[in-house]
């Protein structure tokens, strides 16, 4: 939505301009949503391999 100005200019509505940053926002949101789930499984992936590594560690010196 434009508003001409009295100069003549058309320039964007707040409104307009407002709506376009919600837009963006809610977009950057999912993305790093997304990114935080991939993110989460990587972690438990990372954590699973620790704790079978320290239990490999624990087996060895206990023999």
């Amino acid at each position: 939505m434009l508003t001409e100005m009295s100069w003549g200019w058309r320039v964007p509505s707040m409104r307009a301009v407002l709506e376009a940053r919600q837009k963006a926002a809610a977009v950057r949101v999912e993305e790093l949503e997304a990114e935080l789930e991939r993110v989460r499984a990587a972690l438990a992936e990372a954590e699973e391999m620790l704790r079978r590594r320290m239990i490999g560690l624990e087996q060895y010196l206990d023999v």
